[in-house]
């Protein structure tokens, strides 16, 4: 059973937040982000992969381990500063986290989370209707209903849809980029985690996603604006992605991972995290 639900975690997170089909292409309109203006000489076609699935059907999967995701998901929701690219980042990542806390039930933390997501949606300027729907999580937080975790499920998972999607309409395809890469990379830190301490050498070769992570990478490769280029985050998650790649093809050829293996992982991930 521990190897079942930590598996259906580890899918809902990858299927949620990256998604692993074929590339789309975008096209930003004039004048909706600043790496649109600053810019000028990169061609406006893009080849950023955006992908989502269905993936409410695993959700059930969750119900057993709240015990186990309440020691996953962090006290305090994932905080950065004044930085818009900062900020897109940041919600990925607390996205990550609150569809975990809701299978938790930790009211709490899911208040928390949400008032950081309001806070940054302001900051990046993404519309009243986003505002809208997060404030719509807290007042739904508030009931005493004990029905509202599946009304609260719902209401999360379409807040992540709808933020990604209104990065890529209005072309902040960089602010799309690295808050999928938030979200996957607190996704895998977790999932890695979990497995050190419960290892399982048959339930861990679920990391092998080979597709979503060559799409993060095709992404990153994406970045346009050079103010991203110079956060620490940008070159951390670069070199950090091609090693994770490295890594989770060896299962190509024996089949399994080590210990060391998936430990390499988590450090890794978690270097991404704190390189902001």
């Amino acid at each position: 059973m521990r190897k079942t639900t930590i598996s259906m975690l580890f899918l809902l997170l990858s299927i949620a937040i990256v998604g692993c089909g074929g590339d789309k292409k975008g096209t930003p309109e004039a004048g909706a982000s600043e790496q649109a203006n600053t810019n000028q000489e990169v061609s406006v076609e893009s080849s950023i992969r955006m992908d989502p699935l269905p993936f409410k059907t695993v959700l059930g999967g969750l119900q057993d381990v709240s015990k186990e995701l309440a020691y996953m998901t962090p006290k305090e929701a994932y905080k950065v500063d004044e930085n818009v690219y900062k900020q897109a980042f940041a919600m990925g990542v607390i996205s990550a986290d609150a569809v975990m806390t809701i299978s938790s039930r930790e009211e709490d933390k899911l208040k928390q989370y949400t008032e950081s997501l309001i806070y940054y949606s302001k900051n990046v300027e993404l519309g009243d209707e986003i505002l809208k729907m997060a404030d719509e999580i807290q007042t739904t937080l508030s009931k005493t209903d004990s029905n509202k975790w599946d009304e609260l499920e719902k209401l999360v998972l379409k807040y992540q849809h709808e933020v990604e999607n209104t990065f890529y309409q209005k072309g902040l395809l960089d602010q799309f980029t690295l808050m999928q890469l938030g979200g996957w990379t607190e996704g895998l830190n977790k999932i890695t985690g979990l497995y050190l301490n419960n290892w399982d050498e048959n339930g861990v070769k679920i990391i092998n996603q080979q597709g979503i992570t060559n799409s993060l990478i095709n992404n990153l490769n994406s970045i346009r604006s050079k103010k991203v280029k110079e956060l620490d985050v940008y070159g951390v998650s670069t070199e950090g992605y091609k090693h994770i790649k490295e890594l989770i093809t060896l299962t190509a050829e024996r089949k399994s991972y080590t210990k060391d293996e998936v430990k390499q992982i988590n450090e890794i991930t978690n270097k991404i995290l704190s390189s902001l």
